[in-house]
Order: C-alpha cells, then structure tokens, then sequence
C-alpha cells in the first residue's frame, strides 16, 4: 500500500456508503427516533432483531452481525490475551496518549467539536469509547456470547449519523475539509487503537514481543473493516502501520484551536484523578512522554515535575501495569479503578448505557465487589 498525498486526498471524500444511506432514509422518513429506542435494547451479538425496525436497517444488521470469513482466531485470542495482560495500562493509553494523537490531527478534530455543538457531552464521549473497547477486546466479545459486534455496528451508524448532520448544517467546508469522519479519519482513529497502544506501552517499559504486537494490529485490522473502514487500505504488518501513521502526521499534525479545546476538556476530566496532591499533574506528565513534546506543546499540555519520573521506564511500567504487586502495583490499581469510576460517573445521565467491565475482565484485573459497587 502507497499511501502518497494524492491517494489520501482521495479518502478525504470517502464515507462509509451503505449505512451513510441508511440514516439518509430514516432521517428522510422520521424514523431515527424509533430506531435509536430498538438500538438501545441490543447489547448482545446473539440477540435477534427487532422486526420493528426497517428493512433497510435490519438487512444491513444482519448481514454485518459477525466477523468476516477466514479470521484467525488464535491470533485475536493472542491480542485479547495481551489486553488482559496489560489492561489497567492500556486503558489509561487509550484516556491520554490516543486521544491527544486524535486532537492533534487538524481536520479531523474540528468534526469532534463540531458535533459536540450539536448536542455531544465531551466527557460522556471518552466514556464509550473506554466502554467500546472493553466490549470488544473482552474474551470472546467478537463471538457469539460478547457484545463487541452489537457495540462496532452502533458505532458505525453513530459515524453516519454524525457525518448526515454536520452535512445538513450547511456550515461545513467539505472542499477544504473533505466529508466528516472521512476514509482517511478513520485510518488515523484505527492507529489510535492499535500502533500507538503498542508504542504506549514500550515506551513506558513493558514488554510486548513482536508476535503480540504484531497479534494486536491484526486483531484492529479485523475490526477496522468491521467499523467501515476500506479493507484494501488497511496497514498488514507493523511496519505498514508506521509509515501510514507518519503520513497522516505529516498531512495533518499541527496545533490548532479545536485541538488545545479537545485537550482541555480532556485534562479537566482527568483531573484530581485521585484525591489528595500526590498525584497531580500526573496525566499531563504522561501524556508529555507518550505524544512527545512537539504535539503535546501544540496542544498546550502543561509540563510537571512527573516528567522526570516518566524518564525511569522500567519504573513507570510496573506503575501503569496491574501485573505487579506490592506499593506500586496497588498505586497502579487505584489510578485505573479511578478512571474506569471516572467514565462510569460520566455515564450516569445517560440512562440507557450504564458503563460495565466484562466479568472475564473484572476476575483478570482484581476488581472485588466492593470496587465494582464504587465503579
């Protein structure tokens, strides 16, 4: 794959065609309101459909309602294993670092604030994003018995759903900007879950082999179809994944004013974490080693005397990684469970999503009882 500007450019005016005509009709007929209320009952991959819903819809549901022939699963039981393995510090990865790489990225981010003028809570946003990865990296949550496939299809219609009103505001430059959530967007998004997960974690320390890495862009590169994305410009291998993610970085990286507000929003809903002095400024510090300081100054992260710390590798990686035991295995366990609690409070004013971890996840991590009640 040559991912040169000119192709690029290309994807800019690219959608997802199928269900971006889908929500063209059901807007067309009044039905998005009957249609959400379905959508919302579905949490499961082996639930069945509604026959309420529209035949347009429903066909489409089905026909998307499992993973594509010939996947290999045992290297996306490889992937999932390394989300168990290293969970609490993936979570935090994808909170901070995946995040500022998306705010970075100039056009893409002023879709992200444009739909928040159109009614999207900022804080309850990054919450399902924690929730949707959740889903679908929990053991079998691409099978049968998960809720990974139910979760990518909403998504999918979510980002048509988006991109039909932005269009429909008139007030969005699409010659300049290209269609909202575009083809080349979501390549950017699809690396903010995968490459940079892997790079995350090197870069505070853990180990992760080349077949695991490898294993887990594989598993994105599954579930990037899935989500709309073209198959035939996905990155195979690691190496594919680092040229597209310099190319999108030199195409479209810079600071811009949408990014330093997506930024702050952020920050703020990181902030005092976990009560007390200790650990203030702890995320910006962390966000300043995984982005860099050329992004991170673009986006106007605050600096603190963390940063010193973050330079201690293998310290920082058996305190972002629950594996470990003892002081800083238990710190570890208490900045996790605070940001999985912070996403479920940003979920309490939407009633029909209450956030949850997947019991596999809650034995794996050590989440007790009580902690799962606080969470």
């Amino acid at each position: 794959m040559l991912y040169t500007d000119e192709f690029m450019e290309s994807l800019r005016m690219e959608g997802d065609p199928i269900p971006d005509q889908i929500i063209e009709e059901l807007f067309q007929n009044s039905q998005v309101g009957t249609v959400n209320a379905l959508l919302r009952q579905l949490m499961n991959n082996d639930q069945s459909y509604p026959e309420e819903l529209p035949d347009n819809i429903e066909f489409w549901l089905k026909d998307t309602a499992c993973c594509p022939d010939g996947v290999d699963w045992a290297r996306m039981r490889n992937a999932a294993d390394l989300f168990q393995e290293h969970g609490i510090a993936i979570t935090l990865l994808l909170a901070t670092s995946s995040l500022v790489h998306c705010y970075a990225a100039r056009k893409g981010v002023k879709v992200l604030t444009f739909s928040y003028r159109l009614g999207q809570n900022a804080y309850r946003r990054i919450a399902e994003t924690g929730q949707f990865v959740l889903q679908i990296m929990a053991p079998g949550g691409l099978k049968s018995g998960g809720q990974g496939i139910k979760s990518i299809q909403k998504v999918r219609l979510m980002h048509s759903a988006i991109r039909h009103l932005i269009q429909k505001t008139g007030r969005w430059d699409e010659k300049e900007l290209g269609i909202p959530i575009c083809q080349e967007d979501l390549l950017g998004t699809l690396l903010t879950f995968s490459s940079v997960i892997i790079d995350g974690l090197r870069r505070l320390g853990m180990k992760v082999t080349e077949e695991q890495a490898e294993d887990y862009l594989y598993f994105w590169k599954i579930v990037g179809g899935m989500m709309g994305i073209r198959e035939d410009i996905i990155p195979q291998t690691m190496e594919q994944f680092t040229i597209l993610a310099e190319t999108i970085g030199k195409r479209h990286h810079g600071p811009s004013p949408e990014g330093v507000q997506m930024t702050r929003a952020l920050l703020e809903f990181h902030g005092d974490l976990i009560p007390g002095q200790m650990f203030d400024n702890i995320i910006p510090a962390l966000i300043r080693e995984l982005v860099g300081d050329e992004i991170a100054d673009w986006m106007d992260v605050p600096r603190s005397d963390w940063q010193k710390l973050m330079k201690l590798k293998e310290l920082m990686g058996l305190f972002l990684d629950s594996d470990y035991t003892g002081v800083l295995g238990s710190m570890t366990n208490r900045l996790g469970l605070a940001l999985l609690q912070r996403q479920s409070l940003a979920m309490t004013d939407y009633e029909y999503t209450p956030f949850l971890i997947p019991t596999e996840l809650r034995r794996v991590w050590g989440i007790s009882g009580d902690e799962e009640k606080r969470i």
